[in-house]
């Protein structure tokens, strides 16, 4: 279980206040966030532009923590933790997919499959911890099952980004952090295959 102040999504498709960004600052000062807070108080190119650009700079001084054949592989991001079973509004908005729809996305998908994710909670999640982790443990291993696929447990969203960059193909998941990778992804010309960030049911 991770409890983190790394909101890398929000904090660039979306907005944090400053003790946010201070967190981040303060708690993970060489990490993709806080190059891009740094960064972005004098540079005036767009979020995404800024964000991939500092992507782009650190990824191949990380490749050798990636597995040798990501790119040649499908990369999928599952949200595991508080959406799981959390009941913040929030939380149940952005429940994770079926894995029998994912399944169904990678039909005709023969490459090797990696899953990234990892059982996350932000300060603000619901704190019904075991119900999630539980929840969140088996739809994880039903996922790896199911898609035939290896859980690539970096334990760092930044090197979970950049297996996900890196990738031949990603398939997104849901929430902002995987809607960031896809919209690096498209700016690289990189194909994705989309779904949605919350559900509207």
């Amino acid at each position: 279980m991770t409890v983190s102040s790394y909101r890398l999504g929000d904090l660039v498709l979306l907005t944090l206040n400053e003790n946010e960004k201070n967190d981040i600052l303060k708690d993970y000062p060489n990490s993709i966030g806080s190059k891009y807070i740094l960064e972005r108080k004098n540079n005036s190119c767009s979020s995404i532009d800024l964000v991939t650009k500092i992507v782009m700079e650190n990824i191949e001084k990380n490749v050798d923590l990636l597995p040798k054949n990501i790119t040649e592989s499908t990369v999928i991001h599952l949200r595991l933790g508080d959406v799981v079973a959390g009941n913040k509004w929030d939380e149940t908005v952005k429940r994770p997919l079926k894995v029998s729809y994912i399944k169904s996305l990678l039909a005709d998908d023969l490459n090797p499959k990696y899953i990234i994710g990892t059982c996350y909670f932000c300060k603000t999640s619901s704190t019904n911890y075991k119900e999630c982790i539980s929840a969140s443990n088996e739809y994880l291993q039903n996922a790896i099952n199911e898609l035939k696929a290896e859980h690539f447990k970096s334990g760092n969203a930044d090197i979970d980004l950049y297996c996900a960059v890196k990738s031949k193909l990603f398939i997104q998941g849901k929430g902002y952090y995987s809607k960031l990778i896809v919209e690096i992804r498209k700016k690289l010309n990189l194909p994705c295959i989309e779904t949605t960030v919350c559900d509207s049911s």
